[in-house]
């Protein structure tokens, strides 16, 4: 018989029939119709229910699981949704003016258009009901949560107002956001992508924006006090402008292909160092083997199809590029952020050369500590490749070829690896 403290706690399960059951009193008593009855359902687990179109608004869902479930256009305005798991859930769409989220979990959840003004996100003391890895019961106890938004899909959504000082949006895609007004003192904005973002008027102090793109945001009013923006990316030109480079790009193309042409003996290698490239004329298609350029920016550009073999681009950032079908054997991208880049069916083998003496070695493709948050590798070859304590967080690298990869160290946390070639991959022991 199991022992006692090797239990999980589970909540008591409800089904769909009961949900409609509550929801359809709940109606009746918004329109104080005789036999409603405001819902009110607590600790309970309601994960992978449908809330679609319901109107529940000023319920109250206090600590229950509603992972993986569909609340797509439904109204929780003035709703308590304090300490609930919304974790994978559709939200898209959903209206949760001044709902109660403290302590919520909303990670990896779909909440795009969704209506959150004067939502509050604070942190909240909420009830623990998991177990600890010794299996021991932790169910009652208490500890500050913020919320909780790591990853999830905030673009176009209206948070106008919203208190959400301490929540967590760490990877969240609010592109297009409104969050102007909101408290987000201490919030965590690592890795988001803020590009367009209204932050106008918002409190900002002590936030974490670091590695996160945010071209286009309006902070203008903002209070930044305090703020980190520690390789953040804006419109702002990062190391030297390509513009002040005094040849035009197909030049100095023309002078790097009859340096590979001739082994150095004539033209000059392509050197983009510290080279900010976002106005530079287009690189799609561009051949480009042996080039230099570590710590440069090519963020957002279009470099579908291009050639970039055996290259130095370590501290590069490419984030949010377009990299389909591109061949990048054997370069260096030590450091490198290619935090939601997209390398479907990329080229990233190792290279293979001949000495002298006719014996062969070979120069893989190296990510070592690069971030690769939410990058797009599927179908990608990279046999051999190297992700030693790089960042692959909600990666998707279905369908690669990984043979004799090395991921010692990696962040794998939501990494996608479904129908990938991994014989002689390598990975930390558990």
């Amino acid at each position: 018989m199991m022992e006692e403290t090797e239990k999980e706690f589970s909540l008591p399960r409800m089904t769909q029939t009961e949900l409609a059951e509550i929801i359809g009193k709940h109606v009746r008593f918004m329109s104080s119709m005789r036999g409603g009855a405001r819902a009110i359902i607590k600790d309970r687990d309601l994960s992978g229910l449908s809330f679609k179109g319901q109107n529940l608004s000023q319920s109250d869902f206090t600590g229950c699981t509603l992972s993986n479930a569909d609340l797509s256009d439904a109204n929780f305005e003035g709703a308590t949704l304090f300490g609930c798991d919304f974790t994978n859930s559709k939200m898209n769409n959903t209206r949760m003016v001044r709902a109660d989220l403290r302590g919520a979990d909303v990670s990896r959840a779909d909440l795009s258009k969704a209506n959150m003004t004067g939502a509050d996100l604070r942190e909240g003391k909420t009830i623990i009901n998991r177990t600890d890895k010794k299996g021991t019961d932790t169910f009652g106890k208490t500890e500050n949560r913020s919320a909780q938004f790591v990853g999830s899909n905030l673009s176009n959504a209206n948070l106008t107002g919203t208190t959400a000082a301490s929540a967590n949006f760490q990877g969240a895609d609010m592109q297009s956001a409104n969050l102007s007004r909101a408290d987000l003192k201490n919030a965590n904005m690592q890795g988001a992508d803020l590009s367009k973002a209204d932050l106008s008027s918002a409190d900002v102090r002590n936030a974490n924006f670091s590695y996160a793109t945010m071209v286009g945001a309006n902070m203008q009013g903002a209070e930044k006090g305090g703020a980190n923006f520690t390789l953040t990316l804006t419109g702002e030109p990062v190391g030297k402008n390509f513009d002040e480079i005094p040849l035009t790009l197909d030049e100095i193309f023309l002078k790097h292909i009859a340096w590979v042409a001739s082994g150095g003996r004539h033209g000059k290698q392509l050197d983009l160092s510290e080279t900010d490239m976002r106005k530079a004329p287009p690189f799609a298609g561009k051949k480009l083997t042996f080039m230099k350029a570590p710590s440069s920016t090519f963020a957002e550009l279009d470099l579908r199809s291009v050639e970039i073999q055996a290259a130095h681009l370590e501290k590069s950032d490419f984030r949010k590029c377009l990299l389909q079908n591109a061949d990048l054997r054997g370069s260096n991208f030590t450091e490198a952020l290619f935090n939601r880049a997209n390398l479907s069916r990329a080229n990233l083998n190792s290279l293979y050369f001949k000495r002298q003496n006719g014996s062969e070695y070979s120069l893989p493709c190296n990510f070592d500590k690069a971030s690769l948050c939410q990058a797009t590798l599927t179908g990608a070859s990279i046999m051999e490749g190297r992700f030693r304590e790089a960042d692959l967080t909600q990666a998707d690298l279905s369908n690669c070829d990984l043979r004799k990869a090395d991921f010692t160290g990696a962040i794998l946390d939501g990494t996608k690896f479904d129908g990938a070639a991994l014989n002689g991959a390598i990975f930390d022991k558990n």
